[in-house]
């Protein structure tokens, strides 16, 4: 297969060729008409033909270059055609997420008809999922993540941050309770390297050890399971404020010792960044910004 001449010079030849015109080409592409004529004489050499025939101050294509130019015309054309189909939406009335399943669960799936009220036209298919899924080969549109936003070849756009708090039941609760006397109720944990350090770090602060503690549940990387937990009384347990704010607001779980750290992970919504061109997507993004407001 002959080696392709540079594209650039392609480019050039074809706005040459259709204005016949070095001079407005290169006011086509914001280049010098010196550039024009370089990268011509380069296609020409590269061909081994002429291509224009170059008067004082005007320019016609030679038979070669009429015989080269729908060729060039119908390669732009399907350049054209195929990065328009990335923008393209197969589906634009079905809105396929993938998104952490504590979120889905204890935030977006109790909200997700507001959406809907302000969009009928758009059905939302959710998928929890708390790994991220590839892109290539699905009909997901897009993704909302738990983590640092470094997702390999997809763009990400942070949503919101996060702080862990320390919470019970309010029947739990005794007036005289300090962090020392703590160890006295039941630990519920999630076991997971983030919501860990935050445990950590209160146990550092109040110069407590952790085997003083009775663990009676630890589940791995389940928060929705330890929050039905704490919710039923069983225990105290370190949880993400951003699922449990409104639990706390309507007094069904207490902060306790008003402890606070925030999260080393934030939020994100992730996907190719030809995705956040669809419509659909772009909606349903304004709308989650909007609603995240209500979180403090």
């Amino acid at each position: 297969m002959p080696k392709l001449p540079p594209l650039n010079s392609l480019r050039y030849f074809l706005s040459a060729a259709q204005t016949l015109s070095f001079k407005v080409a290169a006011e086509q592409l914001f280049v010098t008409q010196a550039a024009i004529s370089q990268h011509i004489k380069t296609l020409e050499l590269h061909l081994g033909v002429q291509l224009f025939n170059r008067g004082t101050r005007q320019v016609s294509l030679t038979e070669e270059g009429k015989r080269f130019l729908p060729h060039i015309q119908a390669g732009f054309e399907h350049f054209n055609k195929g990065v328009a189909l990335l923008s393209e939406d197969a589906n634009p009335d079905v809105l396929n997420v993938t998104v952490v399943e504590s979120l889905s669960t204890r935030w977006l799936v109790p909200r997700l008809q507001f959406f809907q009220e302000q969009h009928p036209e758009i059905r939302v298919r959710l998928e929890p999922c708390n790994t991220l899924r590839d892109f290539s080969g699905t009909d997901i549109d897009l993704a909302i993540r738990f983590g640092k936003g470094n997702y390999l070849g997809l763009e990400s756009r942070f949503l919101l941050n996060d702080r862990y708090v320390l919470v019970c039941h309010p029947s739990l609760i005794e007036p005289d309770l300090t962090p020392q006397k703590l160890c006295k109720l039941p630990l519920l944990e999630e076991s997971g390297p983030v919501t860990g350090e935050a445990w950590q770090v209160f146990l550092t602060r109040n110069n407590l050890q952790e085997n003083s503690f009775k663990k009676i549940l630890e589940v791995d990387d389940s928060t929705v399971t330890i929050i039905d937990a704490a919710l039923a009384g069983q225990g105290f347990a370190v949880l993400r404020y951003n699922l449990i704010y409104q639990q706390i607001q309507r007094g069904q779980l207490m902060p306790l010792f008003e402890f606070s750290h925030p999260s080393a992970y934030s939020y994100y919504l992730v996907a190719p960044s030809h995705h956040f061109k669809k419509p659909k997507v772009q909606l349903f993004e304004k709308w989650l910004i909007e609603a995240l407001q209500e979180i403090n």
